[in-house]
């Protein structure tokens, strides 16, 4: 038997930054999440996907009922993130991603949430500008060095690391004393 996932998934940590922004229930984040929302534009989840991270961060102790909201239809209950899960998500929020792949999902997400909550972000850019930055030199020059079928390979992935590089410029410019 497996044992069970400790490490959040990323429609799970959405779910507890917004109820650690205000009060919310589940309906409002899976709204949050539609495909056109600003926030689903980079990452989408269906209902059940996220009543079941609801659930799970409830268990895990990191988000809890606070109330009833009447109105329209069925109550809905109130959900706030706990305070170790108010604690664990300012945490997560300013820790950059390990791979120029997870800029698209899970650094833009951060982003938008930093953005949501009027937090500078320059904490969390200059982070990952830290973390990436070897990391796009090193792929420069793995696909400077590169021939054959592995130079079109090391190219998309040197390419891809160069445009973050510039994106996170783009986004909060280095400040120059």
């Amino acid at each position: 038997m497996r044992p069970p996932r400790t490490e959040l998934n990323l429609t799970e940590w959405i779910v507890l930054a917004l109820a650690g922004e205000a009060p919310t229930h589940g309906w409002t984040v899976v709204r949050a999440l539609r495909p056109d929302s600003p926030l689903g534009e980079v990452w989408s989840s269906s209902g059940p996907l996220v009543y079941r991270a609801v659930s799970r961060l409830q268990d895990a102790g990191l988000l809890r009922p606070v109330g009833i909201a009447e109105g329209h239809g069925a109550n809905r209950i109130m959900l706030e993130a706990t305070p170790a899960g108010l604690e664990q998500v300012r945490e997560w929020l300013l820790e950059p991603v390990e791979h120029v792949r997870d800029v698209r999902t899970v650094l833009l997400v951060k982003l938008l949430l930093l953005e949501r909550r009027g937090t500078d972000r320059a904490l969390l850019v200059e982070r990952q500008r830290k973390r990436l930055g070897p990391v796009a030199t090193a792929l420069a020059e793995r696909a400077a060095a590169a021939t054959g079928p592995d130079r079109i390979v090391a190219e998309w992935r040197a390419l891809n690391a160069d445009a973050v590089m510039r994106f996170l410029e783009a986004v909060d410019p280095v400040r120059v004393p």
